[in-house]
């Protein structure tokens, strides 16, 4: 249940902030079409990046990578979902926003709630023990075997090979 909360939280202000960025910075106050497909495979592949373990760990950048392509994907998949199905008007005004209209169009409320939902997918895989360095085998200690010993065993074997007729 940590592991879900840690993800929703940190996709929800990664997408927010990518949102806010459009809606506050840009000014574009409403994403539909293409746009807002990119903006979705945009903040899915941040997301992917940046949640679960992070690229600056210890051999972790390859999985990082891996998951920014894969939330390319989920996040198209994710957007087209809420666009297609859960399209419902929000109650209130945001600023450049009238009330009433969809939340699928507004880039501050899609980022942030594609960001979360693929947030909680990534953590949830998460495995990360919280060790940089893989763990290694502790090694056996060779017991040394001292060198009358090696003079006998070399009597006990060239003996024994001559009875054999070798």
């Amino acid at each position: 249940m940590k592991r879900l909360a840690l993800g929703l939280l940190k996709g929800l202000v990664l997408g927010g902030a990518i949102g806010a960025a459009f809606h506050f910075g840009l000014g574009w106050t409403a994403a539909t079409g293409l746009l807002a497909y990119l903006l979705a495979m945009g903040v899915g592949a941040t997301t992917g990046v940046l949640t679960g373990k992070p690229p600056w760990r210890s051999q972790a950048w390859i999985e990082s990578v891996l998951k920014g392509v894969a939330g390319i994907g989920v996040g198209a998949l994710l957007y087209w979902l809420a666009s297609k199905w859960g399209a419902f008007e929000i109650p209130f005004a945001l600023p450049g926003v009238e009330a009433g209209t969809p939340w699928t169009t507004v880039p501050l409320l899609t980022a942030a709630g594609i960001g979360g939902a693929f947030g909680m997918i990534i953590e949830l895989d998460n495995t990360d023990d919280g060790s940089d360095a893989p763990k290694r085998e502790k090694r056996q200690v060779k017991a040394r075997v001292a060198a009358g010993e090696d003079a006998e065993l070399a009597e006990v074997l060239d003996g024994s090979e001559g009875e054999r007729g070798l």
